[in-house]
Parts: structure tokens; C-alpha cells; sequence
């Protein structure tokens, strides 16, 4: 008789166990749940709010939703291009560190960061907010195009100063000269000739940066029918006295007809500044073909030179201002390293692009590719 208490002790404990794991297994479930491997137990998250869910996707740009545990629970849709989490797991050790702080501190964290592993974005203004007591919004501000215009600016000013001051500082070096040897007529002649081409130069570059702001600025709806030809031929009668004592013959060819939309002043003054380079980079003697023909639906603008070339490292930074493949030259004939950047600004306010095609020792072809117009069309 003994056993039975003990029998029912059992039985009684039995269904006290299986009540209880009744109660608790649902709780354990819905508070834990087992890793991808199985090997452990790891705390449910709690549900995104929707509030989360509606601050990330009101950003609209670069947005994503972390746990605590750095988990990324919703991103939107841009931010899905960002290489910064692996699968689920946010890895990129700038925005964890972030991350964290938000959680820690339980206040909006920003910083200033730059990345050279972050996809398209260089330069950026990183945020993260905690929200309630489960969720991280992470934002994500792309300043890459800011900070690269912030620094062309930067770069621009600079250049300017550095060309102006050279000129300028000759400007009085020669004016002192000339007031030491006013009673040698030769002294000041040869002063007079040297503030001549000094004041020439500040001239030049004044005239260029003027080129170069409208080139930036263009105003297509004051754009209008322009005939290829006519472009082509004014800019070469700019310099047919200089390629004439150069010994270097330049040849026009194009279809009268042809024609395209834009700014006629501005894409003279494009070709122009070509022809300039073509003979100022040319051996006397060497010809230039200058040409306008239709191309794969487009109006192809070229400037052909035999000149020295242009080494293949050169030939996409030609286009950057104050760029110069040979100061020295550029001194002789007096460029100011603007040139090719007006003409890339012209070309790109045109709808259109510019290319170059180069051989050291062999000659250039710079072309303008601009939308075709045929004479007579309707706008």
C-alpha cells in the first residue's frame, strides 16, 4: 500500500510538469527562438512598429531599421544598395560604432564621416536615433556631390590667385623698371613691350573666366537654328593671322545644311578656343582640318591636328581647369588653362560631349558631339 502514494506523487508531478510546460512553452516561444545553425537560443525581437517602419520610409533616401543587436530588420530602397550589412547583419564598423552610441546615450547621434567602401556614396552625414526601446533608425545624408563641388570651388579659387598673382607681380616688377629707366629709351621700350604682353595676359584670363561663368550658366531658352558652317568658319577667321605666320594651313569643311540648337556666340567661342590649341601645339608647317559632319544621328565638330600629342594619362584631365599638359608652352603662347574647360561646359549645356583622340608625336582630334538640327525645322 505504500507504493500507491508514491505512485500518485509520480502521476501527480507528471501532470504539474506537463501543465506547467503547457503555460511556458508558448512564452518561451514567443520570447526566444533557435539561430539559422540550431546550436543556441537568442531573444525574440519585438515586432517593428510602424512608426519605425514610417520614419525610414519618409526619408526617402538612404534608411534602414537596426535592432540592438545591429540586426537590419528594414531598409528602404536605396539603402539596399549601400554595401554595409551581410545577409541580416549590419558589418560596416563606422555605422555599428554609431549605432551603439544611439543606444547608449538614448539620444540622436550624428557625425561626418567619409568612406571608400560605401558604394556611390564618398561623403556623408550619418544619423542614428533610437527608437523606443528595441529600434535604431539609421540615416544615411549623401554629401559626395557637395563636397565635390565644395572642393572645385576650393580648387578654382586657388587657381585663380596663383594666376592672377603672376601677372600681376610682373605688371609692377616693370612699372618700377620703367620708372628707373625713363631716360634710356631702350629700357623702356623693351619694358613697354613686356607690360604689353603682361596686361595681355590678365586680359586673356579675364576674358576666359567670363567665358567659362556663361559656359557654366547657359540659358537654353534663349537657344536658336545654328548653321555648323558658320560656326566653323568664325572661329577659324580668329586665327588666320596667327596660323599664317605659323606657316600652317587650316581647312573648313562641312555640309551647309547642317545645323544645330543652341548658342551661337558660345559654340564659336568652343571651336575656337580648339583651333587655338591645335596651333599653338603644332610644329610650323603642319596642317589643320577643321569639320563638321553627321554622324550616327548626331553633328560631330572636329578639330584635327598633327601637332605633339597628348600622352594617354592627359587625355581626361585636359578638360579640368588650369590643367596643362606643358606649362612651359602654355607661358610661350599665352594660355591661361582655361580653354578646354569652356569648351566642355559649352558642350555639356548643349546637350552634347566632347571627346579627344590622341598620339604623342602624331597629332590630336578633339570632337564635339551636339542633338542634329536640319535648317528649316520646326522647334
Amino acid at each position: 500500500m505504500g507504493s500507491v502514494p508514491v505512485a500518485m506523487e509520480w502521476v501527480a508531478g507528471g501532470a504539474l510538469g506537463a501543465t506547467l510546460a503547457l503555460i511556458t512553452n508558448p512564452i518561451w516561444a514567443w520570447l526566444f527562438h533557435r539561430t539559422p545553425e540550431g546550436d543556441r537560443w537568442e531573444r525574440r525581437e519585438a515586432p517593428l512598429p510602424e512608426l519605425a517602419r514610417d520614419l525610414a520610409a519618409a526619408y526617402g533616401g538612404y534608411a534602414m531599421v537596426l535592432t540592438r543587436s545591429h540586426k537590419v530588420v528594414y531598409t528602404t530602397a536605396k539603402a539596399e544598395t549601400l554595401p554595409v550589412y551581410r545577409g541580416t547583419k549590419l558589418i560596416h564598423p563606422g555605422l555599428q560604432e554609431l549605432a551603439e552610441s544611439a543606444w547608449n546615450e538614448d539620444e540622436v547621434q550624428a557625425r561626418r564621416l567619409s568612406f571608400t567602401d560605401l558604394g556611390p556614396v564618398a561623403d556623408a552625414e550619418v544619423r542614428a536615433t533610437r527608437l523606443a526601446d528595441s529600434y535604431i533608425l539609421l540615416t544615411v545624408t549623401d554629401l559626395t556631390e557637395t563636397m565635390r563641388s565644395r572642393q572645385i570651388r576650393h580648387d578654382f579659387i586657388a587657381n585663380i590667385g596663383h594666376e592672377l598673382r603672376t601677372p600681376v607681380t610682373a605688371v609692377e616688377l616693370i612699372g618700377s623698371a620703367l620708372a628707373a629707366g625713363a631716360e634710356d629709351p631702350d629700357t623702356v621700350r623693351h619694358f613697354a613691350r613686356r607690360l604689353a604682353q603682361e596686361s595681355g595676359r590678365l586680359a586673356r584670363l579675364t576674358e576666359d573666366m567670363m567665358a567659362l561663368a556663361k559656359a557654366q550658366d547657359q540659358d537654353s531658352s534663349r537657344f536658336a537654328e545654328v548653321n555648323v558652317l558658320a560656326v566653323l568658319q568664325e572661329a577659324v577667321a580668329r586665327h588666320r593671322t596667327t596660323a599664317e605666320e605659323a606657316e600652317i594651313a587650316v581647312t573648313v569643311e562641312a555640309d551647309p545644311a547642317l545645323a544645330v540648337f543652341g548658342d551661337k556666340e558660345a559654340l564659336v567661342t568652343a571651336v575656337d578656343n580648339l583651333v587655338a590649341n591645335a596651333i599653338a601645339y603644332s610644329p610650323p608647317g603642319r596642317p589643320i582640318a577643321v569639320a563638321g559632319v553627321l554622324a550616327s544621328g548626331e553633328v560631330v565638330l572636329s578639330v584635327t591636328d598633327q601637332g605633339i600629342g597628348i600622352e594617354a594619362a592627359d587625355q581626361e584631365r585636359v578638360f579640368e581647369r588650369f590643367y596643362r599638359t606643358d606649362r612651359a608652352r602654355s607661358r610661350r603662347t599665352g594660355g591661361t588653362g582655361l580653354g578646354l574647360a569652356i569648351v566642355r561646359n559649352t558642350v555639356s549645356g548643349h546637350g552634347g560631349r566632347v571627346t579627344v583622340r590622341s598620339e604623342v608625336a602624331r597629332g590630336s582630334t578633339f570632337s564635339i558631339w551636339l542633338p542634329r538640327r536640319v535648317l528649316g525645322e520646326g522647334a
